[in-house]
């Protein structure tokens, strides 16, 4: 059998178990600098070899496949900074992401397309910048925790921009946490609107400037309405069904009905 030193000269083809094999080569040489090798299957650990051997990836062109979060994992044992780095990332980028922020504070220079589990990708952001200010992400299932995570990155959403679609409510709720009022935001509530309401109360403590569009549930957008206002007289609400709780919400919030008796009846026919 070889000697691991003879490993060095030798050009070898390396098939099933081929992680061990590069593991072999890294014990019979302390750099690959001179090795070209194709990474196949477990490419994960052939790179970890990779890294017991060298300090950096600086002079490697390394194609990574599956397990590539791992595979980046293992290149930030190796390297500090992903600074010269072009990495395509496929699968699991959130991992992938976190990875690039062990390696790196920031991602002023960094050019990202991610694509599944968005939220956590954001996260991983969040982890490496103070603020998305200079970010443009395009963010797309689970938006509610996307927004949450950008809250966590920044103190007010004043300069973003953003598209809520599904949960809306738990949207504005954690625009709710970022800003302490909703008076620049032109928000779109769709689904589930009473809890909307119940979360632009949390961020404003009256409706005054508001034009909202109340749909299913009104009865409980009124109720949410009084908690952010002592009174209705500057609204201009929609009731539809169970137009007799409304009634019953806006005494909650007036202590006459002396003007509302028509609205009440109206509504009741």
């Amino acid at each position: 059998m070889p000697s691991q030193l003879d490993i060095i000269k030798k050009i070898t083809t390396v098939y099933p178990n081929f992680e061990l094999n590069v593991e072999l080569e890294c014990r019979a040489s302390s750099s690959f600098k001179n090795k070209h090798t194709t990474l196949f299957a477990n490419a994960e650990l052939n790179v970890e070899l990779e890294c017991r051997a060298s300090s950096t990836f600086k002079n490697h062109c390394t194609t990574l496949s599956p397990n590539v979060e791992l595979n980046v994992e293992l290149e930030c044992r190796a390297s500090s900074s992903f600074k010269n780095y072009c990495t395509t990332l496929y699968p699991n980028v959130e991992l992938n992401v976190e990875l690039e922020c062990r390696a790196s504070s920031s991602f002023k220079n960094y050019c990202t397309t991610l694509s599944p589990n968005v939220e956590l990708n954001v996260e991983l952001e969040c982890r490496a910048s103070s603020t998305l200010k200079n970010y443009c992400t395009i963010l797309y299932p689970n938006i509610e925790l996307n927004v949450e995570l950008e809250c966590r990155a920044s103190s007010t959403f004043e300069n973003k921009h953003t598209t809520l679609y599904a949960n809306a409510e738990l949207n504005v709720e954690l625009e709710c946490r970022a800003s302490s009022t909703f008076e620049n935001k032109h928000t779109t509530l769709y689904a589930n609107a009473e809890l909307n309401v119940e979360l632009e109360c949390r961020a404003s403590s009256t409706f005054k400037n508001y034009c909202t569009t109340l749909y299913p549930n009104v009865e409980l957008n009124v109720e949410l309405e009084c908690r952010a206002s002592s009174t209705f007289q500057n609204k201009h609400t929609k009731l539809f069904a169970n137009a007799e709780l409304n009634v019953e919400l806006e005494c909650r919030a007036s202590s006459s009905l002396k003007k509302k008796v028509q609205h009440f009846l109206r509504m009741s026919n």
